[in-house]
């Protein structure tokens, strides 16, 4: 299925935020997984020239890695980074492949971890330093991780009842503000999941409370494109 309209714009809002953080094209579209001319078309329509040759290569491992996150709501840290086909936040140094999550468990205590490290708070994304555990240590307290059968049942634990009708994420948000929801190794944009439950079909376009509440997932308070141009005289009757 082609990326929606929302994906393709925050894809290149991090095109212009890598950009100006001085990395080069080919880094860029190797990390996002885009075609270099399309990397080249957003740097000049935004007016950032591309580099003359390559960046370098951070200094440590920790330094790279740090470049390859940024924190979500909740204390959780999200991996912006290569994933491996299995989903896995992954990253390469100097011809070497490392597990994001072994970084962070490093950064937090020291020394590498004697089995694999994973996230404890569930999101497989979080590289948060203070969530990881070793899996191969037998004293540390993991937090136990519920196996949700199907996508609506994790939307579900993710939101609780509010007044008049909505319907509140507690879930991990992007930096944009946008409710995230994490399902077997992959990440959603939880208004789209909830759109899609309550119409029972695939949004058009962004989607996005019609409501004016940013943080309700209620479905029946989502529009995408069809929606909105349908709602639109009632939304202008309210003043929306």
């Amino acid at each position: 299925m082609p990326p929606s309209r929302a994906d393709l714009a925050a894809k290149h809002d991090r095109v212009r935020e890598l950009a100006a953080a001085g990395r080069s094209t080919t880094s860029i579209a190797a990390e996002l997984r885009m075609d270099r001319r399309d990397v080249r078309r957003v740097r000049a329509e935004a007016g950032i020239p591309a580099l003359p040759g390559g960046t370098p290569q951070p200094r440590t491992v920790v330094e790279k890695w740090r470049t390859h996150t940024r924190p979500a709501e909740g204390g959780h840290l999200e991996w912006t980074g290569e994933h491996t086909q299995r989903g896995y936040p992954v990253m390469r140094h100097s011809d070497t492949a490392y597990s994001a999550h072994r970084i962070a468990y490093q950064v937090q205590h020291g020394t590498p971890p004697t089995g694999h490290a994973k996230a404890s708070c569930g999101i497989r994304d979080c590289v948060a330093p203070e969530h990881q555990v070793d899996t191969g240590g037998r004293r540390l307290t993991r937090v136990p991780r519920t196996d949700y059968p199907t996508i609506e049942a994790r939307l579900d634990a993710c939101t609780r009842e509010a007044e008049d009708g909505h319907l509140e994420w507690t879930g991990p948000v992007s930096a944009d503000g946008r409710p995230l929801l994490s399902w077997h190794g992959r990440t959603h944009l939880a208004h789209r999941v909830a759109f899609q439950q309550h119409y029972d079909r695939e949004p058009v376009g962004n989607v996005s409370p019609g409501c004016g509440r940013a943080g309700c997932v209620a479905g029946r308070h989502l529009d995408d494109r069809l929606t909105r141009a349908q709602h639109a005289p009632a939304y202008a009757a309210l003043g929306l």
